[in-house]
């Protein structure tokens, strides 16, 4: 907590930096010679504001658990599918995908205690070149009578889990 305190509080002073007199007489001593402009300066007090937002919702997701360490990305070769007809199953979307590249997992998620689909997947390719190409060609596709969503996850909780069970 004490961290995200010394975060925030260097932030302020960078925020703080440019809007000061002194932060502005230098931006406009710069900004006659480069061309930057006021707009320049209130991008950057705004991409500062985003950042700091962003490490702090990180944070808070370390904190309550669903992430292991707040830096995490999520990989991008892997595809969330949604909007799926309860019938599909994971054979039909790799066949359906693998036109696209070589996939190295494809699973519909499932009920844990029924069994039944929950409607959407995971598909991960093994190059992320293959994972675009089926990004951008198959949004909005029928697969078993259902327009199906496709977006890259946003999940690292699986790449996680499995980079952990490689190092044990």
């Amino acid at each position: 907590m004490e961290q995200s305190g010394a975060a925030e509080a260097s932030d302020e002073s960078l925020i703080q930096d440019a809007q000061s007199p002194a932060g502005n007489a230098a931006v406009d001593q710069d900004a006659g010679e480069s061309g930057v402009d006021e707009n320049a300066q209130e991008e950057l007090v705004e991409k500062l504001r985003r950042e700091r937002e962003a490490r702090a919702q990180a944070l808070t997701l370390e904190i309550v658990g669903d992430l292991p360490f707040a830096e995490v990305k999520p990989p991008e070769n892997v595809l969330f599918v949604c909007k799926l007809n309860p019938v599909t199953e994971d054979e039909d979307l790799d066949l359906i995908f693998s036109r696209f590249g070589k996939i190295i997992s494809c699973e519909v998620i499932r009920d844990k205690r029924t069994g039944d689909s929950l409607q959407y997947a995971f598909i991960e390719f093994e190059d992320q070149k293959a994972c675009e190409q089926a990004y951008f060609k198959m949004q909005g596709v029928l697969i078993d009578d259902h327009r199906i969503h496709v977006d890259f996850s946003q999940s690292a909780f699986r790449h996680l889990a499995d980079s952990d069970k490689l190092k044990a």
